[in-house]
């Protein structure tokens, strides 16, 4: 049994009344399940998302190239691929995310396409799905990055943004390290040799294959690629991955059902534009920790109908619904503003009435 599932007893078998809303969601969201399988317009509404989504995909990757490669001069393509990198890379995650939860087309050989492609931005996505499926199923209440945080959190001044820094840094070199494909793989994907082995030879050929994309562009043009294309991609990328999956739990509990993520309904304009830009994957995830088989697209009928319990159990807000997701710099230094003030749900938790702000919950960190 995983860490979090243990945890998670727990707590559902001390209180009564939090098992009973647990027992409600789960009716709610095997009525949910059960209508993708069957449902003749939901099934249409998952095949039109899907293919939006390959098409978003292939847009992003091609934009990417085109600002990379122009033949425009330098100074001009780096101003608008600072915004562009930045949104683009919490896009394809948003992609990889998604299409690894529910595959695109109904070809294998059509899926396998789509990973492949993620070579062009030096990305392994069946490597990350892995990976991903491994953060469902053991998050351990009891190694989370928010111990880090609280510790982060606790340094007064700049030592604090000095030490979240050191952080984010030492995450993003551990992910560019992980792009090399001699580096040592974890136990569950070596795993994969024997159980799925075809899985196996697809995540090594694409480390190397990666590895070659790199060599050959930088031999065709060295200084585009060194300066803009590898920044863009082995830098920013998995920077801007590590702070959204962070954000998307923090503030969190894992050992409580209802606290194990964010999540955000819309209220104004603009959170629904930013939400919507980014497939609502901010605003529901927790809902899509309780019930990760749940198609993306119903994902957010599914939270409005379960907003009673979220509100009766504090579920926690969440912090990267902002401009950040239009690919705004200064959006994203404000969300490293509040993750530098985050603390453990351990040590304190919002009331229901300071959910809507962050800012308000911690003052004294700042």
């Amino acid at each position: 049994m995983s860490t979090k599932a243990a945890a998670g007893i727990q707590v559902l078998e001390s209180d009564p009344a939090l098992r009973d809303d647990m027992i409600a969601a789960r009716r709610v969201g095997r009525r949910f399940l059960k209508l993708q399988r069957e449902n003749p317009r939901w099934l249409a509404a998952q095949t039109k998302a899907n293919r939006a989504l390959a098409v978003e995909w292939t847009l992003l990757l091609g934009v990417t190239y085109l600002l990379v490669y122009a033949p425009l001069p330098m100074a001009v393509k780096i101003i608008p691929l600072i915004p562009w990198a930045l949104y683009s890379s919490l896009a394809l995650d948003v992609d990889i995310h998604y299409y690894n939860h529910w595959p695109l087309f109904a070809r294998p050989w059509m899926n396998r396409l789509v990973r492949l492609s993620g070579i062009l931005v030096f990305a392994s996505p069946l490597e990350i799905s892995h990976h991903h499926w491994q953060h469902h199923r053991y998050n351990d209440p009891y190694d989370d990055p928010q111990t880090t945080l609280t510790a982060i959190a606790r340094e007064p001044g700049w030592r604090s943004w000095l030490a979240l820094a050191k952080y984010l840094g030492k995450e993003t070199l551990r992910s560019v390290w992980g792009f090399l494909p001699w580096t040592e793989t974890p136990d569950y994907i070596q795993a994969l040799r024997r159980s799925r082995p075809a899985e196996h030879r697809e995540i090594v050929a694409n480390r190397w294959a990666s590895l070659a994309w790199l060599i050959v562009l930088l031999v065709l043009d060295w200084r585009d690629t060194a300066l803009l294309l590898v920044p863009a991609t082995l830098l920013l990328a998995p920077l801007a991955s590590f702070v959204m999956n962070l954000t998307d739990h923090a503030p969190s509990d894992l050992t409580h059902p209802f606290r194990q993520a964010t999540y955000l309904e819309p209220r104004t304009r603009m959170e629904k534009l930013l939400s919507s830009v980014n497939h609502y994957t901010a605003a529901t995830h927790l809902t899509h920790h309780l019930f990760p088989h749940v198609h993306w697209c119903h994902i957010r009928r599914l939270q409005r109908r379960l907003l009673r319990l979220y509100a009766r159990w504090d579920a926690p807000r969440s912090l990267i619904v902002g401009s950040v997701l239009l690919g705004n710099p200064f959006g994203f230094a404000r969300v490293l503003r509040d993750l530098r003030r985050q603390r453990a749900v351990r040590e304190v938790w919002p009331g229901k009435d300071d959910l809507p702000g962050v800012g308000a919950l911690l003052e004294e960190a700042g």
